[in-house]
């Protein structure tokens, strides 16, 4: 029987999945999640839900500058959460990992000062 957590539920459609993405945003990710006492990738997974939300044609989108300090990280995300940032990532001729650091750095910005 495999381990299951008596903190958090399992979610079935959490999946591992390894990405590169830069290092300070990371950190200041975990800086948040520590001080709000919560899983930094539910920070990443609120940070994806407004990329998603908000970029929803080419047209809105345009790519910021690759940083020079990516690192490569594992963490947990939904499934079809990842699978449609994917989509939405090849209709803007982008990567993934560029509109998870635009999530990245919606929730440093809304949480910066709490």
């Amino acid at each position: 029987m495999p381990y299951e957590s008596k903190i958090r539920y399992h979610n079935a459609d959490r999946v591992t999945k390894n990405t590169t993405v830069s290092h300070s945003l990371l950190e200041q990710i975990k800086e948040i999640a520590n001080r709000k006492q919560v899983p930094f990738n539910q920070l990443l997974t609120e940070g994806i839900d407004y990329v998603l939300d908000t970029y929803k044609k080419p047209k809105e989108f345009k790519a910021p500058v690759k940083p020079k300090d990516r690192i490569k990280m594992g963490t947990t995300f939904s499934n079809s959460q990842y699978e449609q940032l994917k989509v939405r990532a090849q209709r803007f001729h982008t990567h993934a990992n560029t509109l998870i650091e635009i999530g990245m750095e919606f929730i440093i910005k809304k949480y910066q000062n709490g």
